[in-house]
């Protein structure tokens, strides 16, 4: 059962975007950030770093770890920055244990276990 996902964009400046994310990132949920960030991304090309708010997010499944790949690569891929902020320790081990932290996040994988330690 899924507790649902809502995410919310709005301008941090001129050129950053904020986007809040809360709820469950999972296989019922797959689509909805992906499609907010491409849709927002077209609407907004003076955007040049995107900043996914990730402190509300409740569990993240494989789906939802394949959605913030595919949201890098549209974010990327248009010459823009990604930024995974407020990642709660569960997130983190994710991205560890699959090996995706340095690719989404730009940090070695121990960085931020030892900078929380």
């Amino acid at each position: 059962m899924t507790n649902g996902l809502t995410c919310t964009w709005r301008p941090l400046d001129e050129s950053t975007a904020g986007v809040a994310i809360v709820g469950d990132l999972e296989f019922a949920t797959a689509g909805v950030l992906l499609r907010l960030i491409i849709d927002r991304l077209a609407g907004h090309p003076g955007v040049r770093e995107v900043r996914l708010d990730c402190g509300e997010i409740g569990f993240c499944d494989s789906s939802g770890l394949s959605e913030l790949v595919k949201v890098h690569r549209a974010v990327v891929g248009t010459g823009r920055r990604l930024h995974l902020d407020n990642r709660q320790p569960a997130l983190d081990r994710l991205l560890i244990l699959t090996g995706t932290a340095r690719y989404l996040t730009g940090e070695a994988a121990d960085s931020r276990a030892l900078r929380d330690s």
